[in-house]
């Protein structure tokens, strides 16, 4: 899979990544974030699931 980001979002996913390392003391990398962030939203209780459902929701209206 190939996630491609526009040069503003990738500055501030970088930085994202950075305030993550530094509050978990885990060196993520932008993969590793990204197939957590996926894992998040497939359970069944997903409040990320949820949101995307609704923005999905709100783009196609």
């Amino acid at each position: 899979m190939t996630v491609r980001f526009e040069p503003g979002e990738a500055l501030e996913i970088d930085q994202w990544i950075l305030e993550l390392r530094a509050h978990t003391g885990i060196r993520w990398d932008k993969a590793e974030a990204v197939r957590e962030l996926l894992r998040m939203a497939r359970t069944p209780d997903s409040i990320l699931r949820d949101a995307l459902t609704s923005r999905a929701q709100r783009a196609s209206a």
